[in-house]
């Protein structure tokens, strides 16, 4: 899977770009402020219908439009064809997104178009953070080799949004609650069997991952379900009544589920450097791809923003490597074009340089 011919207009000080794309690696370098990072952020837009920096869309239209637009053609490697992606967001909030001409009813079904794994500043939460971030990473590998995970998320989501506005009035329904409440419990079970299974699944290839580099240790992962072990959860929803009425939400639940990573059997964050760190998270994303890769036969598309500035040249040297290893395409960003030097030959390779809003092969 990868982007063959990428259009932008009016995302952030993009106001007109196409570039053709190279299969593997795209390197882009620039001064600050020169639209790198905006680059990277349109294709996150194509892929998921969203920014990865701002919940307001209207901070990343172009000031001078009112709309933006990316569109790329999507090459797939499976079925050997070629469809065309595109998504359109307006200041007012407005939201189109096409496959092939075809209107798409929700940014979910670009995510299944376009996989994308991001790497930024931010995505070091995942070890650091709390445990929102941990069942995000948990999440985009479940939603994009279990099937059913994308529908099942989707009625959680809802009637745990009905059962605690219901949890919220100042008089309870008790049909209701009671009603919501026993959907609920096996969406549940289903959610947290379907996290478990993909995360026992995800640790063997985190192995070779971690293998491929020095110093991080033995990587385990620890999935806490979001209640009691143990304890069934209709038990808990029970016992929970008066908690949750009082505090006006539902206590427990897959909402509230998180992963514990430790290294050498030591959490993460307390265990290794900030380096260290940084480190281990591209290791993680690097082993989601290889495990994606091979359920599903696909490569996703990697955004590795400011690469340099997070990994010293070694360890960049080697995640680069395992990218290329495993065949995915991805857009890397940087200030100095001479911090890619070592990487792939020219041929294997596409330059480009953005100043001012304006790329160029370089």
């Amino acid at each position: 899977m990868f982007l063959s011919k990428l259009e932008i207009s009016n995302v952030r000080n993009l106001e007109s770009a196409s570039i053709d794309c190279h299969s593997k690696a795209n390197i882009i370098y620039g001064v600050n402020g020169s639209g790198k990072t905006s680059l990277l952020e349109a294709i996150f837009l194509l892929g998921r219908g969203r920014s990865f920096k701002h919940r307001d869309l209207r901070l990343v239209v172009n000031r001078q439009s009112d709309h933006l637009i990316v569109s790329a053609k999507v090459f797939n490697s499976i079925s050997q064809a070629s469809h065309q992606l595109g998504v359109m967001r307006t200041a007012k909030g407005d939201f189109e997104a096409r496959c092939d001409g075809k209107n798409l009813q929700a940014s979910v079904e670009l995510a299944k178009e376009l996989p994308i794994q991001l790497v930024d500043a931010h995505s070091f939460s995942l070890l650091e953070g709390g445990p929102l971030q941990r069942r995000q990473f948990l999440d985009w590998g479940v939603f994009h080799v279990e099937h059913r995970f994308s529908d099942l998320w989707r009625r959680f989501q809802k009637l745990l949004k009905q059962r605690n506005q219901l949890l919220r009035r100042g008089r309870i329904d008790e049909d209701c609650l009671q009603a919501w409440t026993a959907e609920l419990v096996p969406l549940n079970e289903q959610i947290t069997e379907q996290r478990k299974g993909y995360l026992a699944q995800l640790e063997q290839y985190i192995i070779p991952v971690v293998n491929c580099f020095d110093g991080l240790g033995e990587v385990t992962l620890d999935y806490s379900q979001g209640w009691p072990v143990g304890s069934m959860i209709a038990d808990v929803f029970k016992s929970d009544r008066d908690r949750d009425i009082a505090s006006g939400t539902t206590s427990h639940g897959a909402q509230r589920a998180d992963v514990g990573i430790f290294v050498d059997g030591v959490a993460a964050a307390d265990r290794l450097s900030r380096g260290q760190s940084k480190l281990l998270v591209y290791a993680l994303k690097l082993a989601q791809a290889a495990h994606y890769q091979s359920v599903t036969g696909k490569t996703c598309v990697f955004l590795l923003d400011d690469l340099p500035a997070e990994l010293d040249a070694d360890n960049r040297a080697d995640v680069l490597a395992y990218l290329d290893d495993l065949g995915c395409q991805y857009f890397v960003t940087g200030v100095d074009k001479q911090d890619f030097d070592y990487s792939q030959d020219n041929a294997d390779k596409q330059m480009f340089h953005v100043e001012h809003g304006v790329i160029s092969n370089g």
